[in-house]
């Protein structure tokens, strides 16, 4: 046997083995790299999801609800109360205890009748989207 050829098959054969482990390496570093940004995007996009359950969780708590609180003159009970009809009876109940003027209550009323048709169109869109 020539030792020649015994130098070039084994040159050949180390060659071999050092693109293998090239070619290997840059694809499992892709694959790791992948699965990083992978992970860390469904991590954030978890917490993400938590953070907003938490406020929402918070502000049905605390009965936080724009809609109908007006000059701070709502109660907790009362920004809790979704219905216009239930929150017109309620100002009504406060006008004849006494506890709103004339000009408030009216006030009130039309601000909760301008309203309430603005919570029919979301209620409406929420249980299309439902």
């Amino acid at each position: 046997m020539d030792w020649r050829k015994v130098f070039l098959y084994i040159t050949i054969g180390l060659g071999l083995l050092v693109a293998a482990q090239i070619v290997l390496s840059i694809l499992w570093t892709i694959i790791g790299l992948t699965w990083a940004i992978a992970t860390s995007v469904i991590s954030l996009a978890a917490i993400g999801a938590i953070g907003y359950g938490g406020v929402k969780l918070l502000s049905w708590y605390l009965n936080f609800d724009t809609t109908s609180t007006t000059a701070g003159n709502t109660t907790g009970s009362e920004s809790a109360d979704t219905e216009p009809d239930n929150r017109i009876k309620r100002l009504k109940d406060r006008y004849a205890s006494g506890t709103l003027s004339e000009a408030e209550f009216e006030r009130q009323v039309e601000h909760e009748l301008d309203s309430s048709n603005i919570d029919s169109i979301d209620r409406e869109w929420s249980r299309e989207h439902e």
